[in-house]
């Protein structure tokens, strides 16, 4: 199936697939909108945390398989944390 504003098909555009979890999903869009907020493109967050512009990607979309230490280098330069809770 091709994409209707690029028309390329599928398999071209991996980068926009989005992950399923959630959880992730809810961190993804938190880092996209701090990222967004602070006028940053996702180039320049790659740059400025020391990750690739793929990584940034695949945390936008939720993807699984990002090391912590990239989620905590991107979240540092946009002023993120995590807070674990328990769920009980």
């Amino acid at each position: 199936m091709k994409s209707e504003i690029t028309n390329l098909p599928a398999s071209a555009r991996r980068h926009a697939r989005r992950g399923t979890l959630p959880a992730l999903q809810t961190l993804a869009d938190q880092i996209r909108q701090a990222r967004t907020a602070t006028g940053l493109t996702q180039d320049q967050l790659s740059l400025v945390s020391g990750v690739s512009r793929d990584t940034v990607i695949a945390l936008e979309n939720a993807r699984p398989g990002v090391s912590l230490g990239n989620l905590v280098s991107v979240l540092g330069v946009l002023g993120l944390a995590i807070r674990l809770q328990g769920t009980r």
